[in-house]
């Protein structure tokens, strides 16, 4: 069984749990199994349940994720890559080039997220379906069962308890666009921050995925 090691001074990390209305489920009883898939003009969506997501083309990589408020950390991150779920689904990238990927969470007593970006780009940034972190189930704060990331925009793009995918036209400010005021397009901005994981202050460019440390 593949060890991992613990992400330095995770202890330290600011807590996600302010991006839930209220916070995240109590239990993981009622969280999604199955993962859909709703394409344009399409009356039916493509489902794929997790345990089928898990066995397409599972990867585990290190990469660093930037919250909007302004702190990062560098964790290893197990899923697939959506390349390959849309590939595994016989999703033709070119026919939805130009087109955004809305996301929706599992809708709770609690509320529901949104959040919308590029297909073309996040294909190209190599996003993940992610379900483990530092070899765990991803916890009910930062997700579980599965988030979307895109590791070159900020985390708050990527909505917890992710249950549906829809290919769209529109470009629309999600959830936390409209409550808070973020950019809709999510790009990391430029300036320093808070690197929990080397507990000190790095500048980030803002030119995208945070590789250099």
């Amino acid at each position: 069984m593949e060890q991992f090691e613990k992400t330095p001074f995770i202890e330290k990390k600011p807590s996600s749990l302010r991006y839930y209305q209220e916070g995240p489920q109590e239990t993981h009883e009622n969280a999604p199994k199955v993962l859909k898939v709703f394409l344009p003009n399409e009356s039916k969506p493509l489902e794929i349940t997790l345990d089928e997501l898990k066995n397409i083309a599972p990867i585990t990589e290190n990469r660093r994720v930037v919250c909007v408020c302004n702190w990062s950390i560098r964790r290893t991150w197990t899923g697939v890559l959506l390349a390959d779920v849309m590939e595994y689904l016989d999703i033709d990238p070119n026919k939805y080039t130009g087109h955004f990927l809305k996301q929706l969470s599992f809708g709770t007593d609690k509320g529901q997220y949104d959040s919308t970006l590029s297909y073309s780009q996040a294909i190209t940034n190599r996003a993940m379906l992610v379900w483990d972190v530092d070899g765990e189930p991803l916890s009910l704060e930062e997700g579980y069962p599965l988030r979307l990331i895109d590791f070159s925009l900020y985390r708050y793009k990527g909505v917890k308890c992710l249950s549906e995918l829809h290919f769209t036209t529109e470009f629309n400010s999600g959830f936390w666009e409209a409550k808070a005021g973020y950019c809709k397009e999510g790009k990391i901005k430029a300036k320093r921050y808070k690197i929990v994981d080397l507990q000190e202050h790095r500048f980030i460019d803002g030119t995208g995925e945070v590789t250099e440390f």
